[in-house]
């Protein structure tokens, strides 16, 4: 499926995902696609937490990475116990298509995570969607 051309129509600049319950501010110049999380928890913008996200055009849709510094709750954790830390993860994303109505792309997500290593032991590609806020 070819990707809309961004500039044919202009975008919408904050983007929202429901499933997540977070904005992104996007930005489309050339064959570059950048997205940024905008609606940080006060506590997560004082801890240097962020999601961003860079592609560049590969035929017919935009190919990066995103990168996500944010806090991490361990797992092993006792009951009662909200024990967290701040990990720096990269993962896989492509865009798939861009109108003034949605974009459509596929990101890795977490399915095995190593707490005390930070480190992310198995993905797989889910797909999602944005639509713009209102």
């Amino acid at each position: 499926v070819a990707a809309a051309s961004p500039a044919s129509a202009p975008l919408p600049k904050i983007w929202h995902i429901d499933a997540k319950h977070k904005d992104f501010r996007v930005a489309v110049k050339g064959d570059v696609f950048h997205a940024e999380w905008v609606t940080l928890p006060a506590q997560a913008v004082k801890q240097g937490a962020f999601i961003r996200t860079t592609c560049r055009r590969s035929g017919t849709k935009w190919v990066g990475t995103s990168n996500v510094h944010q806090e991490f709750a361990d797992p092993k954790a006792p009951a009662g116990k909200d024990i967290k830390k701040m990990c720096l993860l990269t993962v896989r994303f492509e865009v798939d298509s861009i109108t003034p109505e949605k974009i459509t792309y596929h990101s890795e997500v977490m399915r095995d995570f190593d707490y005390a290593k930070c480190q992310v032991l198995k993905t797989a590609w889910e797909q999602f969607a944005w639509v713009p806020k209102k």
